[in-house]
């Protein structure tokens, strides 16, 4: 068992019963939400059958054939992971899926889930037939589609041909640069970069090793932490 799933259940377990030193199998039976961070395996998540809603973040999960043994399975939200492929989605009767900044290119096998409600594909470089057939299919359906729009989409699809498998997102607080999965930080959901559209077109316009070290380079700059402008709350300099 992956010692990031094990911590997981563990700790619901022992919220839920409290310390204890052996697992009994009723009681992994009856966990129905968990929460799983940075696992590098997804081993063990099959001792808790009965799971109906399933989050895993910063994870190195590329295909949902790495989940076995959850057929209850309605609510599923892997982000900030390695995730390429939605092939086998339809193994469970989901009405909320969210992917996050992962690495997903095809979206079809969602047209498959009968009962999907909503789902969450922002940060991923999806290819055309997935935006401009896929999503329009859904939402004609009734499901609740959140996605990157143009710009964010775009960049983040140029640095996937840099060979820059990272995500380009927009938040509330701004454009932000993100590394899915554990290739390149044991901590892919934090330390996000904020840079402007034209500031990344800018980078993105080098020759390919220079762009590689440019955007390689944007993770390790403190100032661009926060964004712009709310450097004195944080004991900062705005630069």
């Amino acid at each position: 068992m992956d010692r990031n799933v094990e911590a997981a259940i563990t700790l619901k377990l022992e919220r839920d019963y409290g310390d204890q030193s052996v697992w009994e199998r009723s009681r992994l039976e009856s966990v129905s939400a968990l929460s799983v961070k940075h696992a590098r395996s997804l081993d063990g998540l099959s001792s808790c059958p009965n799971l109906e809603v399933l989050v895993l973040v910063g994870c190195e999960i590329s295909a949902l054939s790495d989940i076995s043994g959850l057929d209850s399975l309605v609510s599923l939200a892997v982000e900030d992971s390695a995730l390429r492929s939605l092939t086998g989605v339809q193994q469970w009767d989901l009405s909320s899926l969210r992917v996050k900044r992962n690495l997903v290119e095809d979206l079809a096998p969602l047209t498959q889930l009968p009962g999907l409600r909503r789902i969450d594909v922002t940060g991923n470089p999806l290819s055309r037939a997935s935006q401009w057939e896929v999503i329009p299919e859904l939402i004609s359906r009734g499901v609740e589609v959140t996605s990157s729009l143009k710009r964010e989409r775009e960049i983040t699809l140029r640095l996937h041909a840099f060979g820059l498998p990272f995500s380009y997102y927009r938040t509330s607080a701004g454009f932000r640069l993100g590394r899915p999965g554990l290739h390149f930080s044991d901590d892919p959901e934090a330390g996000h970069p904020f840079i402007e559209p034209d500031e990344m077109d800018a980078l993105l316009t080098g020759p390919l090793e220079s762009v590689r070290k440019d955007v390689h380079g944007l993770f390790s700059r403190e100032d661009l932490m926060w964004p712009k402008g709310d450097g004195e709350i944080h004991g900062m300099v705005s630069p």
